[in-house]
């Protein structure tokens, strides 16, 4: 009995001993300095900084329309996803393009029913691709197609140079003085081109006035013109995209005709547009 009552004792007088231990670690957290909590909660100096968040790569743009009465296609590069205001000018252009096209194919599948022929589907496409990215400008060329009924559809061609400075697109052709300006800065050099490419398409020299097709043609007026930089920095070729029937029968297809810049060129430019031209090399 003796023996369980020192025990007891005991064990209440370690009781104090521990709980002043624990106490006198509390205080040595507590009575550590403002500064020295602050070093603590420091980072390490050598710890390397957050990554920023990456901005996606923009992205060609498509926009599909597929129906038993049409097929319609319009796209651009990543180029043109890169620069809003453009892709809004040409999802605009899109619009127009695809009410257009559902326009016309239920007039022509009306036809049909009522003439009594199969009257197979109409089609648009469009494809937008870089000619040169220069740092002020961006110049695009377009692929064309369309089917409106009949024995073949047509090819066609379009041009655009968006100014970034300006935030807005320019016909190529609108930056040159007129369209006469053009012709006359371009057309000896486009007629021997063009003459060089018939030649090889038929197999025998171009004679003049020999049929309606050997003659040579207005640059401006039968083709697209775009713009083009083999130096990156500036415009440095004129080209012009001739489409069936121009130049040539619908078998010869499209023509394409580049001209290096030369003087003439740059003084058929506006002043404005000027510095922004010269000559090949």
């Amino acid at each position: 009995m003796h023996r369980r009552h020192r025990t007891a004792m005991a064990m209440a007088l370690a009781m104090p001993l521990t709980l002043l231990t624990a106490c006198g670690q509390d205080d040595t957290s507590a009575q550590t300095s403002p500064a020295e909590q602050a070093a603590m909660s420091q980072p390490a100096e050598n710890a390397a900084p957050p990554e920023p968040p990456q901005t996606p790569e923009p992205q060609p743009g498509t926009i599909k329309d597929d129906t038993d009465r049409y097929k319609f296609s319009y796209s651009w590069p990543a180029a043109v996803a890169a620069i809003p205001p453009l892709v809004a000018r040409l999802k605009e252009e899109s619009d127009q393009k695809l009410a257009t096209l559902k326009k016309d194919s239920a007039d022509w599948q009306k036809e049909g029913d009522e003439r009594g022929f199969d009257a197979p589907p109409q089609s648009y496409s469009k494809e937008w691709k870089v000619v040169t990215d220069l740092p002020r400008f961006l110049s695009l060329s377009a692929d064309i197609y369309t089917y409106s009924g009949g024995a073949h559809g047509m090819s066609l061609s379009d041009g655009l140079v968006w100014d970034r400075q300006a935030r807005e697109a320019i016909a190529p052709k609108d930056m040159f003085v007129s369209a006469g300006s053009l012709d006359r800065a371009a057309r000896t050099r486009f007629c021997e081109e063009l003459d060089r490419q018939r030649a090889r398409k038929r197999g025998s020299a171009v004679i003049r006035g020999s049929d309606s097709f050997s003659d040579c043609i207005a640059p401006v007026a039968n083709s697209t013109v775009i713009l083009g930089s083999a130096s990156g920095q500036a415009f440095d070729r004129v080209g012009f995209l001739v489409p069936p029937y121009n130049a040539g029968p619908y078998a010869e297809g499209e023509y394409e005709v580049t001209l290096p810049v030369d003087a003439a060129l740059i003084d058929a430019v506006k002043p404005e547009y000027q510095r922004f031209f010269t000559p090949a090399d």
